[in-house]
């Protein structure tokens, strides 16, 4: 646990949590007088990205989801607002996090809510460069899926549309939270500067625009695995054609030589030449078949 006390460039107390533990939730409780119902809200990993507040910021909790590395994994943040202090709850592996919370306490901000929107537009930007190499990854796969119909690119399809799968959840749950911000900003009685406000119109296009994306790649991915599924079906459908074209056409020279191996008596299967009639007569039935699958469209 690290706290930024205030100073000239801002008018609030920081304190970072990183793997909140046990210990952390006692010294929060007794220490900083942090609500315990508050803190139940970090404790929970799988809850949605939410805001939950009173009419004002001086006891608030936002919960929001972070992108982990370049992954489309992510996972849940928490910030506090208690009386003039901010506190945020991060993993070690929240890296991004933790130089752009270095690069905002080097900057000018005033206010705590400033910090979090910038905070905010933080994630978004790196979850719109998760969603730009997605896209990326989306068009490699369409250009060489016609030509390069193997294995290796089943494979990357299928990661891609697991990956889209858990960033679009991400992201809606994101973009569900920040509405939530906006909402409270404009409902409740916070008095919020100009600069905020800019800051929320910010951060409502970029809400917007990697929803639309995330959205777009989405169905690409969704049209692709249907296309790829009926290059697959049809190319099964031609080798089973041609297996069935073939097994029918090698059924006939052991018909044909069986009939000339019983014993019995057989038109043309006397003299020196009947092998030569037999293999004459198999490839007249053979061509025979050819021509009838032909005319109806088997071959």
């Amino acid at each position: 646990m690290k706290k930024y006390s205030s100073d000239s460039r801002h008018r609030f107390d920081l304190v970072l949590v990183e793997d909140y533990t046990q210990a952390d939730k006692d010294l929060l409780e007794n220490q900083y007088q942090i609500d315990p119902l508050l803190l139940e809200y970090v404790d929970d990993k799988n809850g949605p990205a939410r805001i939950e507040s009173e009419d004002s910021l001086e006891d608030a909790v936002i919960v929001f989801w972070v992108p982990i590395s370049e992954k489309s994994h992510s996972e849940p943040i928490s910030v506090i607002f208690h009386k003039q202090q901010m506190l945020m709850f991060v993993t070690s592996k929240m890296t991004f996090i933790h130089d752009g919370v270095m690069d905002l306490l080097k900057q000018q901000e005033d206010d705590r809510a400033e910090f979090l929107l910038d905070l905010l537009l933080l994630t978004l930007n790196k979850y719109m460069d998760i969603i730009s190499n997605l896209s990326e990854r989306t068009e490699h796969i369409q250009t060489h899926l016609s030509s390069h119909r193997n294995s290796r690119n089943f494979e990357n399809l299928t990661r891609v549309n697991r990956n889209v799968v858990y960033l679009r959840s991400a992201v809606k749950e994101n973009a569900d939270c920040f509405s939530q911000i906006h909402s409270f900003f404009k409902d409740t009685h916070v008095q919020i500067r100009t600069v905020s406000a800019r800051k929320l119109r910010k951060l409502n296009l970029a809400v917007r625009q990697s929803t639309r994306l995330i959205d777009l790649i989405s169905e690409n991915v969704e049209q692709l695995s249907d296309a790829y599924d009926r290059l697959i079906n049809n190319d099964l459908n031609a080798i089973m054609r041609f297996l069935t074209v073939w097994s029918l056409l090698l059924a006939i020279p052991p018909i044909v030589s069986g009939f000339y191996g019983m014993n019995m008596h057989l038109p043309l299967a006397a003299g020196s030449l009947a092998w030569l009639i037999s293999l004459i007569v198999t490839v007249i039935l053979m061509l025979l078949l050819i021509i009838y699958l032909h005319h109806h469209h088997s071959l």
